[in-house]
């Protein structure tokens, strides 16, 4: 290409507009939470298969794909339910976690705690 600067250009003034987001936040939090609430289930059922390739393609990448689905932490109207965001990428941490614990993660872990509490702040930003 000729001039790449234009191309890098053109890329970083589309981001904003990729990053836009797609839904109501309130329809979003509560399809984060039942999302949440589904791969808890999904989580287990990989642990006891073991299959690192399972985990990655059934757990990791669909919780990636939901943490996307979230604009920018300080994008207007979202704000109320910052914890249903917070908790989705503690999701992540805390399966892998729990994976490479096979399951046994101790409850008392900052893991735990941290992906517990915004889990709950989500339910109660829910539910307001």
């Amino acid at each position: 290409m000729k001039h790449p600067f234009l191309s890098v250009l053109a890329l970083l003034l589309s981001c904003p507009l990729m990053a836009a987001p797609k839904s109501n936040p309130k329809a979003l939090a509560q399809e984060t939470l039942q999302f949440i609430n589904d791969m808890e289930a999904n989580l287990q059922i990989a642990i006891r298969n073991g299959d690192k390739n399972a985990f990655y393609n059934y757990i990791e990448k669909p919780t990636m794909a939901m943490a996307d689905k979230w604009p920018a932490v300080v994008t207007k109207g979202y704000d109320e339910y910052i914890r249903c965001h917070f908790a989705v990428q503690d999701f992540r941490v805390y399966a892998q976690a729990q994976f490479k614990a096979k399951g046994m993660l101790p409850i008392n872990t900052l893991t735990t705690k941290y992906y517990l509490r915004n889990k709950r702040g989500c339910q109660s930003a829910l539910k307001a």
